[in-house]
């Protein structure tokens, strides 16, 4: 395979795949989007939980996240197909630690048109009976929260790009970027690909390809455990999300009977580890710990619930844990884009992301957002964006 094209993108995650499907939207299909695996979805996206909320401490994520749910509410609509959106709500509960800055983002969310109101805990139990609200000072509510599937959902913009005239090398692992006078030339396993620009959206897998340009990407590959267990049936059926910071976990009921629990520890983010080896398995102390805060905030899972299976995934980690969105012309390389560092935030964030994607690479202004507060030299710069809260993946 020898091919020639204006823009290749590389990695078929939820957030390459869209910002294929949003170059193509805009008539932009001279376009190839490379993944390494079988098929779309195949890393790391396929392992997300898939949460969908806007509680963020930076004004900019909130908006891309709320106008990302929009576009998740609205899937079937724009895309002739499902993305599994289930609405749920989302409960948000803290202790004396974090009331404070839950209670200033909420008001800020507010203040944005998100809907975001601090309960009292009577209000918390009207709305998931089975919680224990005793144990938290402070409770805020985001009715309009939810989770869709994330291998459906980068299935869905993927093949809308094709039909649209994009193409997708799936099976295509690259293995090298050189660039010359005027293009780049990938190398993969099964040829070459020659391209004027190209995006880098390959989450874990970047910092080595970067590297191999002589440029440093600073982000983490972190390991992030989820258990899974089977709800009692008087706990079945649609229920709100909850993030439980006092125990830094948080929890999804999914589906009718299923329950996901994974941690928002920000202690997991500071271990390096290789995204191509590393521990898959949850061990019988995570399962244990995982089990004990299940059954603090739901007494009815600690009666009742049991432990199915686990598996961890991989999140590209930033220093200030938000996304790394740039351009390498200071570097030497002209054309060369990345969105990386997503930090757990990649599949929520997939619409906005390859709105602003589309709109940098080819230089239009379709949306209002401010993609500088990304750029990657704010590390050096000691710009780093600020959370209110000191946990995993929050923002």
């Amino acid at each position: 395979m020898n091919k020639e094209v204006e823009i290749a993108i590389i990695g078929g995650g939820s957030s390459g795949s869209s910002i294929l499907y949003h170059l193509a939207k805009r008539h932009v299909t001279d376009t190839v989007l490379l993944e390494q695996g079988g098929q779309i979805a195949s890393g790391q996206t396929s392992k997300s939980t898939a949460l969908l909320r806007s509680h963020y401490s930076i004004p900019t994520v909130a908006k891309m996240a709320w106008d990302s749910y929009q576009f998740f509410k609205n899937f079937e609509k724009e895309m002739s197909t499902s993305c599994g959106f289930n609405k749920t709500g989302l409960l948000v509960c803290g202790d004396e630690t974090t009331e404070n800055g839950m209670t200033a983002n909420s008001q800020m969310l507010r203040g944005m048109g998100i809907p975001s109101e601090t309960i009292d805990r009577d209000q918390a139990k009207k709305i998931e009976p089975y919680m224990n609200a005793s144990i938290f000072t402070t409770i805020v509510n985001e009715p309009e929260s939810g989770y869709a599937d994330p291998s459906m959902t980068a299935s869905a913009f993927a093949s809308r790009a094709k039909e649209l005239g994009a193409d997708i090398l799936t099976s295509t692992k690259v293995k090298e970027i050189r660039r010359n006078s005027s293009n780049y030339d990938i190398t993969t396993n099964n040829g070459s690909v020659r391209a004027k620009k190209v995006v880098v959206a390959t989450g874990p897998w970047s910092k080595p390809l970067f590297a191999s340009l002589g440029i440093t990407v600073p982000i983490r590959p972190s390991r992030h455990p989820v258990a899974i267990y089977q709800r009692p049936d008087e706990f079945s059926g649609i229920r709100s999300i909850i993030f439980d910071f006092p125990r830094e976990s948080y929890y999804k009921p999914e589906g009718k009977h299923f329950f996901y629990t994974g941690s928002l520890a920000a202690e997991l983010d500071r271990v390096e580890i290789n995204p191509d080896n590393y521990n898959q398995s949850v061990g019988f102390d995570e399962v244990a710990k995982f089990s004990e805060n299940a059954a603090t905030v739901y007494p009815i899972m600690g009666g009742s619930g049991v432990y199915l299976r686990g598996y961890t995934g991989v999140y590209d980690i930033s220093p200030d844990q938000e996304p790394i969105i740039d351009e390498f012309s200071s570097s030497g390389y002209e054309g060369l884009y990345c969105l990386i560092g997503l930090s757990g935030h990649g599949f929520k964030l997939s619409p906005a992301f390859g709105q602003i994607m589309s709109d940098f690479v080819t230089e239009e202004k379709t949306m209002d957002y401010d993609r500088s507060i990304f750029r990657r030299s704010r590390f050096e710069e000691g710009k780093l964006l600020e959370s209110r809260y000191a946990l995993s993946t929050i923002g």
